[in-house]
This record gives C-alpha cells, structure tokens and sequence, in this order.
C-alpha cells in the first residue's frame, strides 16, 4: 500500500466537504463537518479531531485535523470512498473550518 506524494493514503480537499452551523435547543452554537475522501483502498477508517490551539489565536477559525486509521486485514485494492463527519461546538464568531494538516478550509454554511 503506498501513499500519495503528500504522504497521506486519503485525498481530501476543500471540494469533499461541508460545514454547517446550527443551534441546539439551548442556544450553543455547533458546527457539523461532513465529508467524503478518496481514500487508496477500503478500511479506512478517518476522524476529525481539534487541533491544538494556535499561539496566536483566530476567532474566526475553527482548526481541525483529519486523521487516517489504516485498514486492519485483507482490502480491496481500489480506490474508495470513506465518508467523515463530527460535531464541534463553536462561538458565534468562527466562519470557517480549517483543516490544518492538510493545508485547506471549509466557509462555514450558516444556520
């Protein structure tokens, strides 16, 4: 199994995801980030997860990393498509995602 030339076996890019704000019944500010990667064989599993905060923070930014779990056992040697999506409580300030360690972001689609 190799990877790709920026060294991840999932390509992703800010055309395979979503962000949607919405509020819950008590006011709070969510954003959910939804995405489907191509991703070098089946069994892959990915998670987005926050990334550490920035030495100098940006309110308007949500930052977030993707991460990828290799398949365990046998797979299918084709290209496939592995679906993400995770909930982030947000302030009324940020406007868009970042995904940090893949070099791209997402507008935040309002609620």
């Amino acid at each position: 199994m190799s990877e790709s030339s920026n060294g991840y076996a999932c390509e992703a890019g800010a055309q395979d995801f979503t962000a949607t704000a919405y509020r819950d019944s008590k006011g709070q500010r969510w954003v959910t980030v939804t995405g489907t990667c191509s991703c070098q064989t089946s069994g892959y599993k990915l998670k987005l997860a926050l990334a550490s905060p920035l030495l100098v923070p940006v309110p308007e930014e949500l930052h977030v990393n993707l991460t990828e779990d290799e398949p365990n056992g046998p797979v299918l040697d084709v290209i496939t498509p592995t679906e993400v999506e995770s909930k982030f409580k947000i302030s009324d300030e940020v406007e868009r995602v970042v995904f940090r360690n893949r070099n791209f972001s997402v507008e935040i689609k309002k609620e």
